[in-house]
């Protein structure tokens, strides 16, 4: 088996408060988990790392911290601690308006009582998903930029190596929840790991079906000339992954419960109790509450099978990651002799629906690559004319551009009030136009401003 050691070294978390924030306590907190080689730096805009730490004082804080969370966290991927300093206790309602609005944890001074073995676990927690999140586990599996891939990876992440649970993996076709399966595996911590052991409940034939899962003896029904190992037994002490569950025959459902419950099983024409352990990693593009309304799937099963429940996003909700994915195939097709790739194709690729997922975007590329030849560039050209579809992509709006968010914000952090920032735009705004128009009266009819207004802002620009 693999090992992953993640061994102890210098990491970085970036940290925010407000003025009115208790800052002795709030250092005396932080030189605490420095001591555990977790570093910390003042929050900016460009901070590289995407684990945090707030320290807010109480109700004082409470309208600038959602603030705080709705514009530079929620959204962006960051992780987040909240920690009230103060000896305020917040209601329900105001923890949940917290969370809702980007932060993972709440803890209330209470809470750490002068022991901040809390904060420093859950950092490490974080920092070791983090690290792993960018190993060659992942990243020889999943090409993703999405905030959605990041945060379905780390749900992954933490359930493969800090549990034993059985997971259930829930998403349409072709999203890829066999690698899901593998990830989860690889990353499982146990020693003396076992294989994983794959069966696809598709192409289980009903008469054959309870051979598949738990083997046969000799002789147990026409055909079976041999003693047989079932896929139960062959994943002992390894993964078990029963790709689409739901259709496992009705029939064997309750059968393959009591392995779940108990690891019991018997082979088919045998009456002897065999046993095995393992982990099962179950996948689903049905929705399973249709499932169970229409008796086809057993709700007992669905509790046992999905202690942790991972969704996997459709690649139309995380567009972000076509062009990652069109790199990761199109490298691993042309390994070191990888040719550039025209802007067009990529806007034309990312423009159109994927019902089929990625595993329809992978098939559009391998027609690429049958179509490619030379050593030019990849163009429309190489694209069969029914994979380019090009679509309107909706753009955002200048003002909700995260560019511009965090240029104020450092106007912000750097002390201007509302009315100089106003001003600061206004003026760059007026040196903008009269670049383009070159007069007075034709930038005054862009802007909306009179003249004498256009004058009084270049005599401005000029002091």
């Amino acid at each position: 088996m693999q090992q992953y050691p993640l061994k102890k070294e210098v990491a970085t978390v970036w940290h925010f408060s407000t003025p009115a924030c208790n800052h002795a306590l709030m250092n005396k907190i932080l030189a605490s988990i420095t001591r555990q080689n977790i570093f910390s730096e003042k929050w900016t805009a460009s901070c590289g790392s995407k684990l945090g730490i707030i320290f807010m004082e109480g109700f004082t804080d409470y309208e600038n911290i959602i603030s705080f969370l709705q514009f530079q966290v929620k959204g962006r991927g960051h992780r987040v601690c909240v920690l009230n300093l103060a000896h305020d206790i917040f209601e329900s309602d105001y923890k949940i308006k917290i969370l809702k609005y980007g932060a993972e944890y709440f803890f209330e001074r209470s809470f750490l009582e002068e022991q901040y073995d809390l904060l420093v676990e859950r950092m490490n927690r974080w920092l070791t998903i983090e690290r792993l999140l960018n190993s060659p586990i992942i990243k020889s599996r999943i090409a993703s930029k999405s905030i959605a891939t990041t945060s379905m990876l780390r749900s992954v992440i933490e359930v493969a190596f800090f549990s034993q649970n059985n997971v259930l993996i829930l998403g349409e076709r072709g999203v890829g929840k066999e690698q899901i399966a593998y990830i989860i595996h690889e990353l499982d911590s146990r020693k003396e790991k076992g294989d994983l052991v794959i069966l696809d409940c598709t192409t289980l034939k009903k008469e054959l079906s309870g051979s598949e899962l738990f083997g046969h003896e000799k002789g147990s029904f026409t055909g079976a000339d041999s003693s047989r190992e079932g896929a139960v037994a062959l994943a002992h002490k390894g993964s078990f992954f029963l790709d689409e569950i739901t259709e496992l025959p009705l029939n064997l459902q309750a059968e393959f419960l009591r392995v779940v419950q108990e690891g019991a099983y018997k082979k088919v024409g045998s009456n002897i109790w065999r046993y095995a352990q393992f982990r099962l990693i179950s996948a689903s593009n049905r929705t399973m509450e249709e499932m169970m309304s229409a008796g086809e799937f057993r709700l007992d099963l669905l509790d046992r099978i999905g202690a942790t429940v991972i969704y996997v996003p459709g690649l139309n909700e995380r567009k972000e990651d076509i062009p990652a994915i069109i790199d990761y195939y199109l490298k691993k097709n042309f390994g070191d002799q990888f040719p550039v790739i025209e802007k067009e194709v990529y806007d034309s690729l990312c423009s159109r629906s994927y019902p089929g997922n990625i595993r329809e975007l992978k098939n559009i590329l391998s027609n690429i690559c049958l179509h490619y030849s030379g050593k030019g560039p990849i163009t429309l050209g190489d694209m069969s004319e029914t994979d380019i579809q090009f679509r309107p992509i909706t753009q955002v709006k200048w003002y909700e551009k995260n560019e511009l968010i965090d240029i104020i914000n450092q106007a912000i952090e750097e002390g201007y009030e509302l009315k100089k920032i106003e001003e600061i735009v206004q003026s760059v705004a007026t040196k903008i136009t009269l670049q383009k128009v070159g007069k007075n009266k034709e930038a005054s009819k862009i802007l909306g401003k009179s003249e004498r207004w256009i004058q009084m802002q270049k005599i401005k620009g000029k002091e």
